[in-house]
């Protein structure tokens, strides 16, 4: 089974931005509010500028999450892409 965004519609993993203590305990979130970025997975026929494998900043607010077989996955329309960022290492 897989997902597949409708038009300018994209699928986005959520990346969590991993931060550490002063005493050196990593902590991550999964409020998306506080991530930097996320994978795209999947993109709709109509998208132009975003691919799939991207790391991109959307625009949280305006992405709804949803939950596929078990997964949180966050809808984003192209036009909310604030950044692509095009690979992990970039």
């Amino acid at each position: 089974k897989m997902l597949k965004p409708l038009k300018k519609k994209i699928i986005v993993e959520l990346i969590e931005k991993e931060r550490t203590t002063t005493s050196g305990i990593l902590l991550s979130s999964a409020d998306p509010h506080e991530v930097s970025k996320g994978l795209v997975l999947a993109i709709g026929s109509d998208v132009e500028e975003v691919k799939v494998g991207d790391y991109i900043l959307p625009n949280w607010n305006k992405a709804p999450k949803t939950v596929f077989e078990g997964q949180d996955f966050y809808v984003v329309d192209e036009e909310d892409v604030v950044l692509i960022f095009g690979d992990e290492n970039t």
